[in-house]
């Protein structure tokens, strides 16, 4: 499942009602969906403050046997940050981490305005409640 919309802080409560429909649809125990919810808000948030004006912020199910993967990515404005160093704050990257099993920040090409720009992206990965509770 793919989600787009504006990289704007008015569209966090799309960002947010999408995710709560993820974690019920992929059968999250309310604990998992509640850090699911938690961490996708953060990585978008923390995006945001980075894509220039008029970017898209793109959101990519992609779902697993034992875990479910969220990747969150935006256009990069070079003045708040460099494609070649995709880094979140300390306290960004603290939150994301706590939230879930691993996180990790990638850069990709995307079209913006027309040209190809480098985007920053944020991948989260939770396991599934079913998954943790085995071997």
């Amino acid at each position: 499942m793919e989600l787009r919309v504006p990289a704007r802080p008015d569209a966090l409560a799309m960002v947010r009602a999408m995710t709560r429909c993820l974690a019920n649809y992929e059968d999250l125990n309310g604990d998992t969906a509640a850090n699911l919810e938690l961490a996708v808000d953060e990585a978008c948030t923390a995006l945001i403050d980075m894509a220039p004006a008029g970017a898209a912020l793109v959101l990519v199910e992609d779902p697993r046997a034992r875990e479910l993967n969220v990747r969150v990515s935006t256009a990069c404005d070079g003045s708040r940050s460099h494609p070649d160093r995709p880094a979140l704050s300390g306290f960004s990257r603290r939150v994301l981490e706590a939230l879930t099993e691993k996180v990790e920040t990638f850069v990709a090409d995307v079209e913006h305005n027309g040209t190809s720009c480098p985007a920053l992206g944020i991948s989260l990965t939770i396991r599934r409640r079913w998954a943790a509770a085995g071997p």
